[in-house]
């Protein structure tokens, strides 16, 4: 039966709004998506290293790896060291009963406890026996800013990342990180670019490049996958059944092995999961590790004054974000099922080609 007139221009107006809104995704992507890098790009090499003189800037749109000078810290921090020096400090850690941590089912809780106490207990034998595993992040003493080396004193001194990598990027955080060997961090992706410093012990990193977005499960910045990606056959077979398109992202992935000292560059954008690696021979000894990150000059206008932890999107995603969010979807979905898988696909279909047309800003809603 035809619809009344009423309905008519009911569906019209919803299709108007929604195909609006997609304007306002359009808008933004041509203006702010990200751009090939002019600077000449070095690939993550397996197992191979990137020379010095190898080292591109930081606007590079790859990983690389490289092993440069990171000052008195390769040598002095042991976690020894760091109980002499910052024992006393009151961390908030992440404490669970599995290695895997997923931030989106949040399979930890946070303990505040003295830095010395965590360092005891994620070395204890009774933690192997509880299957205890603990992770700290340093944060900044003020909540809503972003971390810096500040908070472990003279410390910071130690810890020298050289200026040649940073090039014309500001530096939005510097994070001091100590885990449990066998500790994996979940999958997820940084707006800002960062280097991965591995001051102690070992990690294995796993990237998969920003094209994968949409086999990867995304639930904000993270991947609802967890660590499973870092798993044995076994649990990657549990992984593809559970979410089948992440096999297809597995298959575009980089993945490298940081040895004390090496530098990992993380660009903006790729997703990446870390697991700590025990140091053969030194069964005491925590895994170490540092991340600078770095905002380049060409999204810094648009950085969130308030993002502290790198991961909140940059201000005109959000608004774009937000319009699909209360916009888009709700006046598509509120249309009938075969209109609403027509305009679905239109405005998918649109939005994809968007890269190759670009010229393209409106979609004519008739």
């Amino acid at each position: 039966m035809p619809l009344h007139s009423r309905e008519q221009e009911q569906i019209r107006r919803r299709v108007a709004g929604a195909l609006a809104a997609c304007t306002l995704l359009y808008v933004w992507y041509k203006r702010f998506r990200v751009r090939p890098s002019r600077v000449r790009d070095s690939l993550v090499a397996r197992p191979q290293r990137c020379r010095p003189a190898d080292v591109p800037g930081a606007a590079t749109s790859t990983p690389f790896v490289t092993r440069v000078s990171l000052g008195p810290c390769s040598k002095k921090w042991t976690t020894e060291y760091l109980e002499e020096h910052i024992g006393d400090m009151k961390v908030s850690v992440h404490v669970s009963s599995t290695p895997d941590l997923n931030f989106v089912t949040k399979n930890f809780a946070y303990e505040v406890m003295s830095f010395s106490d965590f360092a005891k207990r994620a070395l204890s034998s009774e933690a192997k026996v509880a299957k205890q595993y603990y992770y700290y992040r340093a944060t900044h003493h003020k909540r809503n800013k972003p971390a810096s080396l500040e908070v472990i004193g003279t410390l910071q001194q130690d810890f020298q990342l050289p200026v040649e990598l940073s090039g014309d990027c500001a530096v939005h955080s510097t994070v001091l990180r100590v885990a449990s060997p066998g500790m994996r961090m979940w999958l997820h992706y940084d707006i800002c670019c960062n280097f991965l410093c591995c001051i102690r012990g070992r990690k294995r990193v796993v990237l998969i490049p920003p094209s994968e977005v949409r086999n990867l499960y995304i639930s904000g910045s993270s991947s609802m996958i967890g660590s499973g990606l870092l798993g044995d056959a076994e649990h990657l077979a549990r992984v593809w059944r559970e979410y089948p398109l992440a096999r297809k992202a597995w298959e575009a992935r980089e993945e490298v092995i940081l040895d004390e000292g090496d530098v990992l560059f993380i660009p903006a954008l790729w997703f990446h999961c870390v697991e700590a690696l025990p140091t053969a021979g030194k069964p005491r000894e925590l895994c170490i590790s540092v991340n600078t990150f770095l905002i380049h000059p060409e999204v810094s206008s648009y950085h969130d004054p308030k993002d502290v932890w790198a991961n909140r999107e940059l201000l005109p995603a959000q608004d774009a974000l937000r319009a699909l969010e209360e916009r888009v979807l709700p006046n598509l979905r509120a249309l009938p099922l075969e209109y609403r898988s027509f305009y679905c696909q239109k405005a998918a279909a649109a939005l994809s080609t968007l890269e190759e047309h670009p010229e393209v800003l409106t979609i004519s809603g008739g």
